[in-house]
């Protein structure tokens, strides 16, 4: 009887003690990066895609930012993007839109080297039950970046951070 109680108390403890790995939004980029291969110039980590976008009300108590942009080629065009405290993207607004469109997390690339590391992120955003187009989001050191592929043509626009415009404030910028 000692045995079997000593044997099941070991394996409660192996158990208990085991770490737990999670593929979620909230594990850390460090922790994913971690795992990968010692690549000296790349390393890309993938987070398995989100099946759900948050519930629009509860959208405005998990924002902890917003980043404007302005179009590369016509000034006049201007997006804002809101993120989470762990630098997830949710929504998209154009400049002249009524009202934002849900963002859906794809995947994640971490580059190494240079000055600062590159990450990239990459979201579709889903207007109605439809995916629309696609946003690459670069973060390179204070810069920012997004490109948008149409859906409907794959036609390409860009954007670069607006830093007039209150850059990783807590208000959007329109």
């Amino acid at each position: 009887m000692k045995k079997l109680v000593l044997t099941l108390m070991i394996l409660f403890f192996i158990f208990s003690c085991k770490e737990k790995t999670e593929n979620t939004p909230s594990a850390t980029l460090e922790n994913k990066v971690k795992s990968t291969s010692d690549k000296v110039d790349l390393e890309t980590t993938v987070k398995n895609q989100k099946t759900d976008s948050p519930k629009l009300d509860s959208i405005s108590s998990i924002i902890d930012h917003y980043i404007c942009y302005k179009d590369d080629k016509v000034a006049s065009r201007m997006i804002w993007i809101s993120f989470t405290d762990k630098e997830d993207a949710i929504q998209i607004k154009y400049k002249g839109q009524k009202a934002p469109i849900d963002l859906i997390f794809i995947k994640e690339e971490f580059i190494k080297g240079g000055s600062y590391p590159t990450i990239i992120k990459y979201y579709s955003e889903k207007i109605g039950s439809e995916i629309n187009g696609e946003y690459k989001l670069t973060h390179s050191g204070n810069w920012d970046y997004v490109e948008y592929t149409r859906g409907k043509d794959d036609k390409k626009f860009n954007f670069t951070i607006d830093f007039e415009s209150n850059p990783y404030g807590k208000i959007a910028c329109f």
